[in-house]
């Protein structure tokens, strides 16, 4: 049986990881638009707990493309049209500047690429933007709600990657 110095150390050291991981995902989610989104978001997610700034920023994207692919499924069931096609477009096209951020992250681990990640995550917002405002303020019932949730989870990668 262990000593019970060395339990109470390993339980103590344990317990100040998962608090610095919880500190770092209360920092960014303080400062995202949705706070209680970001909070839900990353604390939901298993890796995070353990994740530094890079492994908070792929559980982001993954959240952001997730939240893209569904304004798509969206405008989808809607049965199309130009507002449509617009923004399938340029969902399309958000979905792929998040995919690229995530392999920046992945070669470059952030604080060199900051300014390309940022470029990035920024027009990934700006074409789910884009994408509701084809419809002119029409458009499917839930297309609101779903562009929301992928611009505030965009929103969250992008306090991310401004904290590199």
């Amino acid at each position: 049986m262990a000593p019970p110095i060395s339990l109470f150390s390993t339980l103590f050291l344990t317990l100040l990881y998962f608090s610095q991981a919880n500190d770092l995902i209360n920092k960014i989610c303080s400062q995202a638009t949705n706070p209680s989104l970001c909070n839900q978001a990353l604390g939901s997610d298993p890796r995070a707990s353990r994740a530094d700034l890079v492994g908070l920023g792929q559980i982001a994207l993954e959240k952001s493309v997730a939240a893209a692919r569904d304004v798509v499924s969206v405008v989808k069931s809607s049965g199309g049209g130009g507002a449509a096609n617009v923004c399938m477009e340029t969902c399309g096209r958000s979905i792929y500047d998040l995919n690229k951020c995530s392999d920046l992250l992945r070669s470059c681990g952030g604080a060199s690429c900051k300014g390309d990640l940022q470029t990035r995550g920024s027009a990934a917002s700006a074409n789910v933007v884009t994408c509701e405002d084809a419809f002119g303020g029409g458009g499917p019932a839930r297309l609101k709600g779903a562009t929301k949730r992928a611009k505030e989870l965009v929103n969250v990668f992008l306090v991310i990657a401004n904290s590199f």
